[in-house]
């Protein structure tokens, strides 16, 4: 045999064998690495990638070799590592922030599986890392939105029990997780930014009620009762002859009628407080020990202390007067009782919002006036003009062929002003037009703004011996009461105040009238000791010290409280000044004139504070429970109502103002030469 000739030949390779022996190491270097990885997940010391569920592609076909049956064995045994991991998934509890899953059924305590779910599509639920933690959990698919919004997701798997050796294959396009059903919230309504005007509140007293006052009719005359509390209804056949003892049982809030018993068959009757003297009552039991009996805080016969009554429910109700929308200034002091309050008061600084937009062939010297959109104002030039709240651009002027001097008035969206002495155009806002509906003309100069009570509307009418109080129907203006008022020492009437169904009116002298003139002329009480009057009257309800109070100044600079349903005086302050408009809130009267401001107490009288406000006032003062604004001819000062300290005087107008400003919210506009400005405070 040649030397170079093998003696044995080469041992044959078994590659078969080769792969399998390095298949299972790589297999045992995994499983042990995914034992840890998963051991380190559940000990936190690592956080997973979030996985994002993507449809698996479908796989290439495999060219068979003579290796395949090994190839496939090793990936069989990946695989079941891969299942074991899951199941360990599966069986770990979910952190808190994971989607729960659309089956309401409980997960597997740890450590149990149900063997009747092995073959079962499982949602597992795996943490996922969130960079912002404060995103909430949406019901929309994982695609819909980006991952950093995620904090769980659903991945679909095989369910598996522990030992199972051959899972069961996945496929190659798993169905899309279910979508939690978004629960429906019932819509609810948005509350609007605007509010009630604020209702004055009574001084905190403690409860006190009395089942009973005695009284007695008055001296004078007889006394007609109602069979309700109003002339309206109708008069009982029984008239209380004077000085009849009746036992007041009830009121009206008000206290405008007070329910007595008893007449003919044990009947009730109303009658009003004016027309009874009550008197020789006891100290209620209620009264807290050691107060002064002789303050008119504690006065026994009070009627404050009966009980409010309704009236029989067999009769028709009587309309109840209603605060002025909100946001607009429809009369001369905002209100139908001249109060000058108003919900709310623009807090500095305020800004010249409208600047030099608004301008007029002449001067603007009547009042202004707010109704929805409109500013309204008179020109010299002989036109109305409504102009847009909120950028001062003209929205309309209507041509009235006069001039005047007098605040518009509004009600029930129509503009009454009265012009050239003795008439008056009612119109209504058209958008971008004035819709002229009515021109009354009246018995003398017009003298007063008009002012109303549900379907009436009230002016003060002529000077000196021929003043009188004119009533016209709103829907028939030429329907019509006259009450004749004359005056001596006063050359006109001044703005009248209404309460409940009384007018009150004053000049020489303060008249409390019955507003039922088509009922005839009822006169329920007269100021003969107080006068002549030098501001428009006051109606304050609820009272303080009684149930509703009229603030009323005369020429003598003397501010007097009168119970307005008897016009009995309760207290005067003596001023020593001039006294030019009044205004008032829960706790105090305000008083304006001959350059001060002051707030006097509505329980006793006294004053609580002075400031001067320099300048002649031309508007205010306006008031809520903790601001005092007025307005001079060159600027507008606000101040705090408790205690006067000075808040903003910042607000200087560009001209001298000729007229009454109105208040809208936080604006407020003031007419000028041939402007009206707008200055916008915070709200």
């Amino acid at each position: 045999m040649p030397l170079t000739d093998p003696a044995y030949p080469p041992p044959q390779r078994n590659r078969a064998s080769t792969v399998l022996t390095i298949s299972i190491l790589v297999a045992f270097f995994l499983l042990i690495g995914l034992g840890w990885m998963v051991f380190a997940v559940q000990s936190g010391l690592v956080a997973l990638v979030t996985p994002t569920a993507t449809p698996t592609p479908r796989a290439a076909t495999f060219t068979p070799t003579p290796d395949v049956r090994a190839t496939h064995v090793a990936e069989d045994m990946l695989t079941q590592v891969a299942f074991a991991a899951t199941a360990i998934a599966i069986l770990t509890q979910s952190p808190p922030g994971m989607i729960a899953p659309p089956d309401s059924s409980p997960l597997p305590e740890p450590g149990q599986l149900p063997a009747s779910e092995t073959s079962a599509t499982q949602i597992v639920q795996l943490p996922l890392v969130s960079v912002d933690q404060s995103q909430p959990t949406s019901p929309l698919q994982p695609d819909q939105f980006p991952a950093e919004s995620l904090t769980a997701t659903a991945i679909f798997m095989p369910g598996i029990a522990l030992g199972e050796a051959t899972p069961t294959p996945i496929s190659p396009f798993p169905e899309p997780p279910l979508s939690p059903t978004p629960e429906f919230i019932p819509p609810t309504d948005t509350p609007t930014p605007f509010v009630a005007p604020p209702v004055p509140t009574l001084t905190p007293t403690p409860f006190i009620s009395v089942q009973s006052l005695a009284a007695i009719t008055r001296a004078g005359a007889d006394t007609a009762v109602y069979i309700g509390p109003s002339s309206f209804y109708t008069r009982a056949e029984t008239v209380l002859p004077p000085n009849t003892q009746i036992q007041l049982r009830g009121r009206t809030p008000s206290g405008d009628w007070l329910f007595g018993c008893c007449i003919s068959n044990s009947q009730g009757f109303w009658v009003r407080p004016a027309y009874v003297n009550i008197f020789n009552n006891p100290i209620p039991s209620t009264f807290p020990p050691g107060v002064d009996l002789n303050s008119p805080q504690w006065d026994v016969n009070n009627p404050k202390w009966l009980p409010i009554i309704p009236a029989d429910g067999s009769l028709n109700p009587r309309p109840q007067p209603t605060s002025p929308p909100w946001g607009d200034f429809p009369l001369a002091r905002y209100d139908r009782g001249n109060t000058g309050r108003l919900p709310m008061l623009p807090r500095p600084p305020l800004v010249d919002a409208w600047g030099a937009l608004t301008h007029a062939g002449a001067a603007f010297r009547s009042p202004v006036a707010v109704m929805g959109p409109n500013v309204i104002a008179a020109n010299d030039d002989g036109q109305l003009y409504s102009l847009n709240r909120d950028v001062g651009s003209q929205r309309w002027r209507f041509n009235i062929g006069g001039v005047g001097n007098l605040a518009p008035a509004i009600n029930d969206g129509l503009i009454y002003f009265p012009y050239a002495g003795n008439r008056m155009i009612v119109l209504q806002d058209g958008g971008n037009f004035g819709n002229p509906t009515a021109y009354p003309e009246l018995p003398g100069t017009i003298t007063t703004s008009p002012t109303f009570l549900n379907d009436v509307v009230f002016l003060g009418v002529g000077e000196g011996a021929a003043a009188r109080l004119v009533a016209m129907k709103r829907d028939n203006l030429n329907d019509r009461r006259e009450v004749s008022l004359p005056l001596s020492a006063q050359p006109r009437l001044l703005q009248p105040a209404i309460g409940q169904e009384v007018i009150y009116v004053a000049g020489d002298k303060v008249w409390a009238i019955d507003v039922n003139l088509w009922s005839g002329t009822e006169i329920i009480w007269e100021s003969t000791n107080i006068g002549p009057v030098a501001a428009p009257p006051v109606y304050a309800f609820p009272g303080v010290l009684r149930t509703a109070e009229l603030y009323v100044a005369d020429t003598a600079g003397n501010l007097h409280a009168l119970d307005a349903n008897t016009g009995v005086r309760i207290w005067t302050y003596a001023s020593g000044g001039p006294i030019t408009m009044l205004a008032v809130n829960d706790s105090a009267v305000f008083t304006a004139g001959g350059g001060l401001l002051r707030a006097i107490s509505r329980l006793n009288g006294q004053l609580l504070w002075t400031m001067q406000t320099g300048g002649n006032l031309v508007g205010g003062p306006f008031v809520t429970n903790d601001r005092v604004l007025v307005v001079t001819q060159n600027g507008a000062l606000l101040y705090d109502a408790n205690s006067g300290g000075l808040l903003d005087a910042t607000t200087f107008f560009r001209a001298p103002l000729l007229a009454a400003p109105a208040v809208s919210q936080e604006w407020l506009f003031a007419p000028s030469n041939m402007s009206i400005f707008g200055y916008r405070g915070n709200p």
